[in-house]
């Protein structure tokens, strides 16, 4: 694979009449780092090796909706939503759009829940969103990449916990990667968001923790990366279950393949009710399903014909959920299928700490990352 720069992709700097170049070298390499984003390496196709998920800084005492830039001299420690009159500031812009210029490929976050409801390539969007959902915050968004925690499932609280049905901060954004970045992020160079969860009066009373989430939202180069922790702010310690329940945009689920590390995994078939072995390398969707395969941990692939996703947990996420509502027709079933990265055990974390997960996912057309499509042709 290879990338196609325009003519403006290189800039060269004269040296000065008087013959001093060192001015013009500093000059060069500013201008060589407002490219960095687009003269970086593509990932490789299959990646052997997972990569490192780059650590936040730890966040600072709350309250403050731009909480990441506390300490940044251009930005307000705290800003009243009420009174902003920015209709371009993330707070305020909903959904808010991520963009990679170069790959021209699409994400869109919805403050409500946090959901990531698009990820389109040049070629086509790699999630889902259900005919049935609704988006005005009324409830959870059936579609995209709705957030589960702290429970997944039924159980004590409401079914998938509350924070896909609460409205989360956007405390970190860069709606552009490198060089044509709109807005301020000190953590990374990507066109990225994060978004905040504290608790709450309403999250309390149903789950008495207090706790920060924050999900970051990374795009780039041919990559999603869902990043997700969660601090422990009291003295005890709690524990949850979650997932990313994430919705994958398919042509026909009659003709998908799923492949992984399957064959030999126990599951719970949720449908019968009945803990299984799996005797497949490769799974198809051709009836009702709801299996949770426990310590699935590794790389899936959804196959799509000559399109597929690779979708690699990085760290956290330990099972991994495969649910489609076959023959549903409002559901929109021959169009999607879940492919949820989760955590169905409780995960204790003490108090103070951090329990942190990554996924990446990376959309492919001929065995080769999808945007590159776009420019061959």
């Amino acid at each position: 694979p290879h990338r196609k720069i325009g003519k403006g992709g290189m800039v060269m700097v004269p040296p000065s009449p008087g013959g001093d170049t060192r001015m013009c070298l500093l000059l060069l390499l500013v201008m060589c780092g407002a490219v960095q984003g687009f003269l970086s390496p593509l990932p490789s196709l299959r990646p052997q090796a997972r990569l490192a998920v780059a650590d936040l800084r730890p966040p600072p005492s709350r309250p403050g909706l731009l909480s990441l830039h506390a300490s940044s001299p251009f930005l307000p420690t705290e800003m009243d939503e009420g009174t902003n009159t920015d209709p371009d500031h993330p707070i305020l812009k909903n959904p808010l759009t991520l963009t990679d210029r170069f790959t021209q490929e699409k994400v869109t976050v919805y403050n409500h829940g946090a959901c990531v409801t698009s990820y389109k390539t040049p070629e086509y969007d790699v999630f889902f969103i259900r005919p049935d959902a609704v988006l005005d915050g009324s409830k959870p968004i059936s579609g995209g990449v709705p957030f589960c925690f702290p429970q997944f499932g039924p159980g004590e609280i409401q079914q998938h916990g509350f924070a896909r049905n609460v409205n989360w901060t956007c405390a970190d954004w860069r709606e552009e990667a490198a060089g044509g970045s709109r807005g301020f992020s000190f953590t990374r160079d990507t066109a990225r968001a994060v978004y905040e969860l504290y608790d709450t009066k309403y999250t309390y009373d149903m789950w008495p923790n207090k706790f920060l989430s924050r999900y970051s939202v990374d795009l780039s180069a041919g990559m999603l990366t869902l990043d997700f922790r969660v601090k422990n702010l009291g003295t005890r310690a709690f524990d949850f279950t979650g997932a990313l329940h994430t919705y994958y945009a398919v042509r026909d689920i009659d003709t998908i393949e799923i492949r992984g590390d399957f064959k030999g995994k126990k599951y719970l078939d949720k449908v019968s009710g009945e803990t299984k072995t799996e005797e497949r390398e490769t799974l198809t969707v051709q009836e009702f399903t709801d299996s949770v395969y426990y310590g699935m941990d590794g790389d899936v692939e959804l196959i799509d014909g000559e399109r597929s996703v690779l979708i690699s947990p990085v760290n956290g996420w330990k099972d991994l959920v495969i649910w489609n509502p076959y023959g549903e027709e409002k559901m929109g079933y021959k169009n999607f299928v879940c492919i949820e990265n989760a955590c169905v055990e409780p995960q204790a974390v003490k108090g103070g700490e951090w329990w942190d997960s990554a996924v990446e996912i990376r959309p492919y057309c001929n065995d080769a990352p999808a945007f590159l499509e776009a420019m061959e042709e």
